[in-house]
C-alpha cells in the first residue's frame, strides 16, 4: 500500500479543522487509543470520540507534517500547539479493511508540554490532573 486511505486523510483534516464529529466517523467500531495521558487504552468509538472532541476544543492548532507509509500501518508525525505550548508527536495509526482508523497509538515530547496537555484534558475526562516535578 503506498498511498494514504481516505480514512486516514480524512480524520486528519477533520482533526486539523477542529471538527470532532468528523474525525468520529473515520474511527472504527472497535478503535482503540493508547495515550501518553492515560493509564489505560481507551477502547470504542464513543470512549475515543470523546477524547478527540475535548482535545480538538484544547488545541490552537494542529498540523501534519510528514506521513510514513506501511501496509495497512502508518506513522503521522505532528506539531500540536496549545497557546505557547508546542507539542512533537508521531501517531501510530492501524486502518481496517473498511478504510477506518482502527488503533491510534501516540507519542509526543517533550514532556512538560505532554503534561501541560493532559492538565487541559483531565476534568473533562475524570483522570487526576499530573504534576511535573523535578529532582536533582
Amino acid at each position: 500500500m503506498d498511498e494514504i486511505p481516505a480514512g486516514l486523510s480524512a480524520f486528519l483534516a477533520a482533526v486539523q479543522s477542529r471538527d470532532a464529529e468528523g474525525a468520529a466517523a473515520q474511527l472504527a467500531e472497535y478503535v482503540i487509543l493508547e495515550s501518553p495521558i492515560a493509564d489505560a487504552p481507551y477502547v470504542g468509538r464513543e470512549q475515543v470520540r470523546k477524547v478527540v472532541a475535548r482535545l480538538v476544543d484544547v488545541i490552537d492548532e494542529f498540523t501534519v507534517t510528514e506521513i510514513i507509509v506501511g501496509d495497512g500501518h502508518f506513522a503521522v508525525v505532528t506539531n500540536t500547539r496549545i497557546g505557547a505550548t508546542e507539542i512533537d508527536g508521531v501517531d501510530l495509526v492501524g486502518i481496517n479493511a473498511e478504510g477506518k482508523v482502527a488503533s491510534l497509538s501516540i507519542h509526543s515530547r517533550p514532556l512538560r508540554a505532554v503534561v501541560a496537555l493532559q492538565n487541559c484534558l483531565a476534568p473533562a475526562l475524570a483522570m487526576p490532573v499530573l504534576t511535573l516535578t523535578e529532582q536533582l
